[in-house]
């Protein structure tokens, strides 16, 4: 099954007003030693939320948790899939998890209203959110989708997103047409119904229509005027990074652990997803794993490295689109002071 898009996602977050959240509840405080285990020497327990069904873009902690390689750093990380993907932050904020998996715009506009959450681990480096059109109706590059329908999924980001790719590959914005399509993006192009759709992975619903053998041509938003960004973080309550530190140091060096050994054995990778979700798309899975790695661990960055200058770009492109109400720091979101050493 593929997870949601995260623009889908997003419109939930902009709709929510959190209310005043309360800080970590009374087992906040932790036994943990500096290595995350605790005084009897056993791992450190960590819940973990992800923010859809073990897929590819897990990788990573799929493979931690198959080897051991948490319990090898001092956590035992527990993964829950969330049944409300726009609830992770508020949950997060409210203890009732200790780390969750949500979305770098995301995590801004709750920032932007007063959600008390950091992110302290990137697990996707790079956007995955994207622009698949159909090859056989003459879309080689974003300009070509003037007079063309774009399918979206309906949420305030799609258009500033649509309008920043198109200008800045020389088109005019006003000359595309979009039409809600809601979930059914990658079905919805496969079927003809859309010239091009917004919202899609081009690492998960890109090998998966190649394998339906619909002729795609794939624009990566980062290629085009869109602020290079991690798609996907690990999110922390800031309570949680001053009252358990050695937990959450542990479980992100599990992690890391894992991102480099699925890196290094993709074979490796698929089998461990498999476990993590029995009902997975197994054909398509390789293809996927094979895409998805090089955004776990680009090549010359570390497992779940963070960039300031970077999050305070996509900070200011955000206010600068309207999708964040007032300032929001990007730099200020994050905290690298728990990865580890070659990874901050």
């Amino acid at each position: 099954m593929n997870h949601p898009s995260r623009l889908i996602a997003l419109a939930a977050m902009l709709a929510l007003v959190p209310a005043v959240v309360a800080g970590c509840g009374g087992d906040s405080a932790s036994t943990a030693g500096s290595t995350g285990t605790t005084a009897s020497g056993t791992p450190e327990k960590v819940s973990l939320v992800l923010d859809w069904f073990p897929n590819a873009d897990h990788a990573g902690i799929a493979v931690a948790q198959e080897k051991g390689l948490d319990a090898k750093a001092g956590a035992d990380i527990t993964t829950s899939v969330p049944s409300d993907p726009t609830t992770t932050l508020t949950a997060i904020a409210a203890g009732k998890k200790d780390l969750g998996i949500t979305y770098a715009p995301e995590l801004l506009i709750a920032r932007a209203k007063g959600v008390p959450v950091k992110a302290v681990g990137a697990i996707a480096q790079v956007p995955l959110n994207s622009i698949i059109a159909r090859a056989d109706r003459g879309i080689t590059r974003p300009r070509d989708l003037e007079g063309k329908v774009v399918g979206i999924a309906g949420v305030p980001s799609d258009r500033a997103l649509l309008d920043t790719v198109v200008k800045a590959d020389g088109g005019d914005p006003a000359k595309v047409e979009t039409k809600v399509v809601g979930y059914s993006l990658a079905p919805s192009l496969a079927a003809g119904k859309v010239d091009a759709v917004i919202g899609a992975y081009w690492n998960i619903e890109g090998p998966d229509l190649r394998m339906k053998d619909v002729p795609i041509t794939i624009m990566r938003i980062d290629d085009y005027g869109v602020p290079q960004y991690d798609e996907l973080v690990v999110v922390a309550s800031e309570d949680a990074i001053r009252d358990r530190p050695a937990a959450i140091r542990a479980a992100l060096a599990g992690i890391a652990a894992g991102t480099a050994a699925a890196a290094g054995d993709p074979g490796g990778a698929v089998t461990a997803l498999e476990k993590a979700n029995p009902d997975i798309a197994k054909k398509v899975l390789p293809a996927q794993v094979s895409d998805t790695l090089p955004a776990l661990l680009p090549e010359g960055s570390a497992p779940l490295r963070m960039d300031a200058a970077q999050w305070d770009a996509l900070a200011a492109w955000m206010v600068k689109e309207g999708l964040v109400n007032g300032e929001v720091s990007g730099s200020g979101a994050i905290d690298s002071s728990l990865l580890p050493e070659g990874s901050r």
